[in-house]
């Protein structure tokens, strides 16, 4: 009895500490953009509060539905035949960050812009169309990930930025769609021919 007394404290301590590592890194699903701050050049991003605790507040884009990332790393599982990391800046020009892959550099965002106190804004869907703004695009094979961002640049010393992952299409359905489209394209085609030839 003195024994299983002994053990449930020390059981129990074991089922915290994993409970508190499972709950600090987050898991991402994919179509959905996350926002995540950033300090110093060389600092690993974090999340933002409340949804990531130990990171600054952040502010919610105006536009496009977004979600605040939880605490790095973030993870999740891709299946065949595989996804789309994309990282974009967002607000001010001139940061640019460094992508890593379970602690190996997969890829950098395009070189930052002077630092010239304009804006894209707030919301990553117009940012990415900005040509000003560092972005980027990595492909992830069909395994699991575990996703951090480094800035190799920020001009203003904080930001945020925004992530998202997508599942890359089949082969088939995009040969499918491509087909369907040609397909459109003819029909359209041959009926404005008939009618011209009357």
């Amino acid at each position: 009895m003195i024994q299983t007394v002994l053990r449930l404290p020390s059981s129990l301590g074991l089922v915290l500490l994993l409970g508190c590592t499972v709950a600090r890194a987050g898991t991402i699903a994919l179509g959905t953009w996350y926002e995540f701050s950033f300090f110093d050049p060389g600092t690993p991003a974090m999340g933002c509060a409340p949804a990531d605790p130990s990171a600054p507040d952040c502010i919610p884009s105006s536009g496009t539905g977004t979600t605040f990332a939880d605490a790095a790393p973030w993870t999740f599982a891709v299946n065949s035949p595989g996804a789309r990391l994309t990282v974009t800046d967002v607000f001010y020009h001139g940061d640019a960050f460094d992508v890593f892959d379970s602690g190996t550099l997969i890829g950098s965002t395009a070189s930052a812009a002077a630092a010239d106190f304009l804006s894209c804004g707030d919301d990553p869907g117009l940012c990415l169309s900005d040509p000003l703004t560092s972005k980027g695009t990595f492909l992830l094979d069909p395994s699991f990930h575990a996703i951090s961002i480094v800035p190799n640049a920020s001009a203003y010393g904080a930001g945020v930025g925004y992530f998202r992952v997508d599942a890359v299409p089949e082969p088939g359905t995009c040969l499918l769609v491509a087909a369907v489209l040609v397909c459109g394209v003819l029909r359209r085609y041959f009926a404005g021919n008939r009618g011209g030839a009357q």
